[in-house]
């Protein structure tokens, strides 16, 4: 049972590792290399609809490590024996969850006001979506900034995790 609570304790941490990452981790790379190519698109519209392209292709590699991670920690705490329910595997497990909560509060709403931010123009009797591009450019900003603090909750636990395998001695 020994190593696979360590098993389930590497693969928590590995997940949390690629997630938070500094040249390849999902949350710093989305956050700053592609929301900048994004905003260098030439109009609004197409930076919109790639934002909404990179989101569902982001929450697909993002969600699976976000569980994998948490749960991997929770299930080594459960399968632990008794000297080996370090608090650390909670704190480190609930990490990506208050990333969750992060998403939620903040990144969901700014998500909303770039994906409906048409102004509606009627152009020779039909509405044709005109995007506003101040709108697109500040919503993307704003979630930059939000997923860059959800990228740093993920990161201390990962820095909570690192340190809790090595207090193990494992």
């Amino acid at each position: 049972m020994s190593k696979f609570v360590t098993t389930l304790k590497f693969t928590g941490i590995v997940s949390l590792g690629l997630l938070t990452g500094q040249k390849q981790g999902v949350h710093i790379n989305f956050s700053t290399a592609t929301l900048q190519a994004i905003l260098s698109l030439a109009s609004a519209p197409q930076a919109q609809r790639a934002f909404t392209l990179s989101l569902a292709l982001l929450r697909q590699v993002v969600r699976p490590l976000e569980m994998a991670a948490s749960g991997a920690l929770v299930a080594a705490w459960c399968l632990a024996g008794r000297g080996g329910r370090h608090p650390y595997l909670l704190l480190t497990a609930a990490m990506p969850l208050l990333g969750l909560v992060v998403e939620k509060v903040r990144l969901k709403p700014v998500e909303l006001g770039v994906l409906s931010a048409d102004t509606g123009v009627k152009v020779k009797g039909k509405k044709e979506a005109d995007v506003n591009g101040e709108v697109v450019r500040g919503g993307l900003e704003n979630w930059r900034r939000w997923g860059l603090v959800k990228g740093g909750v993920v990161g201390v636990g990962f820095g909570m995790g690192v340190m809790g395998i090595w207090g193990d001695g494992v």
